[in-house]
């Protein structure tokens, strides 16, 4: 494996704390990430990580794509080591290459200054996504992401943050004092969706224990069912599962639940197309009026029932239409 670093970087502790993790790499220097990660260069680079420096970190969030309030998205490092076929990245970079960016106090810089824009004219709550360019906590061992965002989210007055994930790599976690401000919210599907569609993810089962261990540490724990996929005899899998997931989980210690089914813009969804032609719940998803493609009216409101029947406890935040 190659591990490209930015040239500026040699005194950073996080890229060296990266480097240290992967002796057996060779590490060459570049003057910028966008060099290699903005080209379609293929092959065995595609094995290969980069370290760099990110500028603009924190972007816009659309106002409907979680909770209410202002949000952003903490724009921490790119792709995924998981390998989800479905997954919108697949069609937002040119290659797989996992970039982490490592300026952390520069990025803590940029979500002060956000965060005081905001407050001249609004005291309400604002939240920030950390996992919608990869998956923070399945890196977190040599990125250490958590034991530096955690602390400082945690001492921010009004202020929410999000890290979603499959991962059950929660061992940082439970050395840090559990926040108000963060929510860690686990995505979870049938294991049939797992084994067939989530390549690399962590199994149904380990999923739910470490839900319960985080609970049990008085964490605040989020479940997102997304995303809910027609596949074949889906009706009768997903009643299963959500049966399964009832038993094993006491929702009246879960902070929220999202459900969301798979939504791409019409060009996200072309360039999906491109990388897995062959992917089944692509060619059953429908073009709609407002310029996404996304699961079938039917299947829609069957979910709806579905999780309003089983989830009675507190309210389904739901994601499939807007």
């Amino acid at each position: 494996m190659i591990i490209y670093i930015e040239k500026k970087l040699h005194g950073n502790v996080i890229a060296q704390h990266i480097i240290s993790k992967f002796p057996w790499s060779e590490v060459l220097e570049i003057d910028n990430y966008k060099n290699i990660f903005d080209k379609n260069l293929g092959g065995t680079i595609e094995k290969s990580i980069v370290i760099a420096w990110v500028n603009n970190a924190v972007l816009d969030a659309p106002n409907w794509y979680g909770h209410p309030g202002k949000s952003y998205f903490l724009k921490n490092s790119l792709n995924c080591v998981y390998d989800c076929k479905y997954c919108y990245l697949k069609g937002a970079f040119k290659n797989e290459m996992q970039v982490f960016f490592v300026n952390y106090d520069e990025m803590q810089l940029q979500i002060l200054e956000k965060i005081k824009e905001v407050r001249i004219n609004s005291k309400e709550n604002i939240r920030f996504y950390t996992s919608d360019y990869s998956d923070n906590l399945a890196t977190d061992n040599f990125t250490q992401f958590t034991s530096v965002f955690f602390p400082f989210f945690d001492s921010l007055k009004n202020v929410k943050a999000e890290i979603r994930t499959k991962s059950i790599n929660i061992g940082n976690i439970l050395k840090l004092d559990p926040s108000k401000n963060i929510e860690i919210a686990f995505s979870l599907n049938p294991s049939e969706v797992i084994e067939k569609y989530e390549l690399k993810t962590p199994l149904l089962e380990m999923r739910l224990k470490a839900i319960n261990t985080l609970i049990d540490a008085w964490w605040q724990v989020g479940i997102r069912f997304l995303p809910l996929l027609e596949i074949e005899n889906y009706k009768e899998i997903y009643r299963q599962f959500l049966a399964e997931v009832i038993k094993k989980i006491d929702f009246s210690k879960i902070s929220s639940v999202f459900i969301g089914g798979l939504l791409y813009t019409k060009e996200d969804y072309n360039k999906i197309l491109k990388k897995e032609p062959y992917l089944d719940v692509l060619y059953k998803l429908e073009d709609t009026k407002d310029g996404f493609m996304r699961e079938k009216r039917e299947v829609r409101d069957f979910f709806y029932e579905l999780f309003d029947s089983f989830i009675q406890e507190q309210k389904c935040n739901r994601c499939l239409d807007e």
